[in-house]
């Protein structure tokens, strides 16, 4: 009976040591915090379409994130959008870039959330734009006995032209210089005769000029960039020798994706830093992700990306009319 508060006592006093020891233990493993030296954050990009070649740029850029947001991060660049995807998957990336095509694929299977759309002069999206030799589409025009004019583009006396054309595309897997006009054409009920990928922009330029093709796929943001002068980009359009056939919808650019289980507050810290860095480190900035600023990114601004997903997965179709 005398010896109990004691015996508690001691219990107590054993209980606290233990506590401590753990903490110390802990303290001198040295269990590493998201965004240490120890643990830095894992950003993966894709090596494929860009200059990342770029060490310097990537060394410079990577050095301002760390200083605008007091975290260590690392970039891994892969082969591919699908190691990107995987390495989010499999937890050994916090962040990635991919393509908003990449990013709606990749979103069907694991929790990944978009937090960035890289931009160009303040806007976050793209477009196909379809194109033909003005001299060669004038004359069809006037074969067809119709104004050349923006409301004369969907007549039906055009459907022949655009059906015996030959479409010099820039890859079958490239989002703006395939599936998205491919799109555009299968709903207009357009079925070229033929399709030849020429591997860049510059090259359906050439085959063009060559006479190779009769229409040609290139991005708003290649045209914005070869003819910074040109007209602004609508139906009926001309510049230097090429006249706009067609412009499909808009659809984001590149994002940046982070796994659902990332820390609100560090998410939000590399979401300024990119900002602050686009601006200060412009030149890094555009040699590595061929944009000049980064804009908030919500899940509205993916419908119709969402669209040419289910469409590209419903229609395995190159160009050929449905039986």
């Amino acid at each position: 009976m005398f010896y109990q508060p004691k015996i508690k006592l001691n219990i107590y006093i054993i209980a606290l040591i233990t506590l401590l020891l753990n903490g110390c233990v802990k303290f001198w493993l040295g269990t590493p915090e998201l965004g240490s030296k120890a643990l830095p954050i894992e950003f993966y990009l894709d090596n494929s379409n860009s200059l990342i070649n770029e060490e310097a740029a990537s060394a410079s850029l990577q050095s301002c994130i760390e200083d605008k947001t007091g975290y260590r991060i690392h970039f891994n660049f892969v082969p591919d959008e699908k190691a990107v995807i995987s390495a989010l998957a499999r937890g050994n990336a916090q962040f990635g870039v991919m393509s908003s095509m990449g990013y709606i694929s990749a979103s069907t299977r694991t929790s990944l959330k978009s937090v960035l759309i890289f931009s160009k002069k303040g806007i976050a999206t793209t477009r196909s734009v379809i194109l033909g030799k003005s001299s060669i589409w004038k004359t069809y025009f006037q074969k067809a006995g119709l104004a050349l004019n923006q409301f004369t583009f969907h007549h039906d006396a055009l459907l022949p032209y655009f059906n015996n054309s030959t479409v010099a595309f820039i890859d079958p897997e490239n989002i703006i210089g395939f599936y998205l006009p491919r799109m555009y054409f299968l709903q207009r009920n357009i079925f070229p005769n033929a399709a030849i990928f020429v591997g860049s922009y510059n090259s359906i330029l050439d085959s063009l000029n060559e006479n190779l093709a009769t229409i040609g796929v290139v991005s708003e943001n290649f045209i914005d960039t070869k003819f910074p002068n040109s007209t602004p980009i609508k139906l009926g359009s001309q510049f230097s020798d090429y006249i706009v056939l067609g412009i499909s919808q808009n659809l984001p650019g590149n994002v940046i994706t982070a796994n659902q289980g990332i820390p609100n507050f560090v998410t939000q810290a590399i979401m300024k830093g990119f900002d602050l860095c686009s601006q200060s480190k412009a030149s890094d900035f555009r040699k590595i992700f061929d944009a000049d600023g980064v804009l908030k990114s919500n899940e509205k601004q993916f419908i119709f990306t969402k669209e040419l997903y289910n469409f590209q997965q419903e229609n395995t179709r190159i160009l050929t009319q449905r039986n």
